[in-house]
């Protein structure tokens, strides 16, 4: 190596050992204080070492395969600034001396971690042994493939078989691409508890917005979870750290299912904690000035023109941006559901108008229960749905919305009216968090309880599995008749729409 390098590197070993030095002694280990016993403090010291143990481990991977990009710009600035030599081996030299005092830094960290500080260190500059440069992984078992090399296959199947489509399928292999960053490409077999743990301890502390702010782009993750700038962030929910490992949990139980790995699951067994909440808390419903706002406004009541629905006008347009929150509001129906509707869709029988909600073709449905039928609710006849649908020409496979055009990553038809939705919601002053289009359906089942409409039928009307037994078997067939004369108990005061 270099001397001018050599001696750098020395120099920075020694000023980053005393900076991590001084951290610790500014934040001292606080231990728990009881409180809740169903959500305990996290043992600080032994959240930090976790996450350290995973940089350790990033560390190690950067030199055993000698991969200089990361740390390449830095090197280059370095180079610049402190006039180190520039070609090519020497910026190489420097990139991976730079993760060395990384590594050593962090080792040293774990041990404060583990020991205590007990009185100040104090660090001769020697040079750093070339035999330390010259970093032997730890023994860890070797045979077998990488868990890169198998990701592909499993992410395949997944896929052809229809269980991942669109966004679940971007989603894990967010969650893949995160663990392999956090916990290092290794043999399938190597991963253990410690491993896993260290990934679930950073995304514990990953801020939400961890792919925003400037400063932390490139950065790896188990860096940013231990920046003083993030302490004060809203973290990820637990909701998305659960998503996260449980990505990982189904990848060992594949691969443990298909002979390529053996022993315990090491991602799972973790705690995803919530504060306690009522079941309803969170939960928005359109009631109230809210809805009366919403329905008094210019798409049902006159706008100015197709293009500029949020201006007061003479012009009602009956198209998807009229009819989706009217059928929302009265049919309690996921968005989806009636976004992808077909006029074969729409039929009639004893008299009663219905739409029959299916996944066939590329149609999209949540779960097996949302297959049903659902009579169209008489203050929606009223107002001319019916007179709407048949003004189409007679092609039983159109959409009853044919300017619905599909968006996001899975394709899904509503995608664009979601987003028109709510600036529409705010242009005319009803916009609040979490009162979306899917507060409709909140709406719709609480004014069936209201009404005395019993558990299953509620099921049955919004696609909704039955907690029991009897009501998920036996009432998938419930007569027209009877789902009509619930459907008809749902009422608003506060919505007037003129026919």
């Amino acid at each position: 190596m270099h001397p001018d390098i050599s001696a750098f590197l020395r120099d920075h070993l020694k000023e980053t050992l005393e900076k991590t030095r001084k951290d610790l002694l500014r934040a001292p280990y606080v231990p728990r204080t009881g409180g809740d016993p169903d959500f305990p403090e996290p043992d600080s010291n032994a959240t930090s070492l976790r996450l350290v143990r995973a940089m350790i481990q990033n560390m190690q991977d950067t030199l055993v395969s000698r991969d200089i990009r990361p740390a390449m710009p830095t090197a280059r600035k370095l180079a610049s600034k402190f006039g180190l030599p520039d070609d090519e081996d020497a910026l190489a030299e420097l990139s991976l001396g730079l993760a060395q005092v990384s590594l050593q830094m962090f080792e040293k960290k774990a041990e404060w971690l583990q020991k205590g500080i007990i009185d100040r260190i104090e660090f001769e500059r020697q040079p750093v042994p070339s035999e330390v440069l010259a970093f032997q992984q730890p023994p860890k078992p070797t045979d077998g493939p990488k868990l890169s090399e198998l990701l592909p296959v499993y992410t395949d199947f997944m896929r052809t078989s229809g269980s991942w489509t669109g966004q679940t399928l971007a989603q894990n292999e967010k969650s893949f691409s995160m663990f392999l960053e956090v916990a290092g490409d290794l043999p399938v077999q190597a991963y253990d508890r410690k491993l896993t743990a260290g990934y679930y301890d950073v995304l514990r502390n990953l801020p939400a917005n961890y792919s925003r702010p400037v400063e932390w782009r490139g950065m790896p993750l188990a860096e940013i979870a231990q920046q003083k700038s993030a302490a004060d962030e809203p973290k990820l929910s637990m909701k998305t750290v659960k998503r996260h490992m449980t990505a990982i949990s189904k990848l060992f139980k594949h691969l443990h299912t298909n002979g390529q790995r053996e022993g315990e699951n090491p991602a799972k067994g973790f705690e995803y904690p919530k504060p306690k909440q009522r079941s309803n808390e969170g939960r928005q419903e359109w009631k109230g000035q809210a809805l009366a706002k919403l329905f008094q406004s210019p798409v049902w009541t006159g706008c100015a023109s197709k293009s500029r629905r949020t201006v007061p006008g003479t012009k009602i347009i009956k198209d998807e941006k009229y009819w989706l929150p009217l059928l929302g509001l009265y049919h309690g129906n996921r968005l989806e559901e009636f976004a992808q509707l077909r006029i074969e869709d729409i039929q009639e029988e004893e008299g009663i108008w219905f739409f029959r909600i299916n996944d066939e073709g590329n149609r999209q449905l949540k779960n097996a229960q949302s297959r049903r039928r659902v009579p169209i609710h008489p203050e929606v006849c009223r107002l001319g749905f019916l007179d709407y649908v048949k003004s189409f020409p007679p092609e039983p496979s159109g959409l009853v919305f044919p300017n619905l055009q599909p968006g996001g990553s899975d394709r899904k038809l509503g995608f664009y009216f979601s987003k028109w939705f709510g600036a529409y919601r705010k242009a005319v002053g009803v916009y609040e968090d979490k009162l979306d289009y899917h507060s409709f359906r909140a709406s719709f089942i609480t004014k069936l309880y209201v009404a005395s409409v019993s558990e299953a039928m509620v099921h049955v009307l919004v696609g909704h599995e039955g907690k029991h037994v009897s009501s998920a078997v036996y009432l998938k067939e419930v007569p027209l008749p009877v789902l009509a004369e619930a459907m008809a108990t749902v009422t608003y005061s506060e919505v007037a729409v003129a026919g």
